[in-house]
């Protein structure tokens, strides 16, 4: 899973660590442009960094985001009476992040639906079913040896 711009929300295959008005982001190529740029995230140390993302990706297969799960995290916001800024300000996350979840338009990760779950008392995310990942690959015209079967 690539990584999104903290900026236009769009993946990013080249990181860049800029500074917009002393906070520092992790932004895509054109959102780089005409901004003080840190740095720029080289290949080794995504290297080095690869096992860990590995895990985090091993488990995003194991469990799946809840449907509407933008709705499901905005109504326990509401009902608990935190405003979107508090609330990027108790788990330590950019409230435009949090907005983009909110409408769906962007995924979050695992650790911040842990910390999400953990901030509005939900749940985000379901184990996904042998069952249902076999149905959705296999959801083709093809067909299978277990079609011309008999029970």
């Amino acid at each position: 899973m690539a990584e999104e711009c903290e900026l236009c929300g769009r993946a990013m295959s080249e990181v860049y660590v800029v500074s917009i008005e002393n906070t520092d982001m992790r932004v895509c190529v054109s959102c780089s442009k005409g901004k003080k740029i840190l740095y720029k995230e080289v290949e080794a140390k995504k290297a080095q960094s690869k096992p860990a993302m590995h895990k985090s990706v091993q488990r995003e297969e194991e469990m799946e985001l809840v449907e509407n799960y933008g709705t499901v995290m905005h109504k326990a916001r509401d009902a608990m009476q935190i405003p979107l800024k508090v609330l990027a300000e108790m788990i330590n996350e950019k409230e435009s992040l949090l907005l983009r979840i909110e409408n769906e338009k962007t995924k979050p990760s695992v650790e911040l639906t842990k910390k999400l779950e953990k901030a509005l008392h939900v749940k985000l995310t379901q184990h996904e079913s042998l069952e249902s990942n076999a149905r959705a690959r296999g959801s083709s015209d093809r067909a299978t040896i277990g079609d011309f079967i008999k029970k």
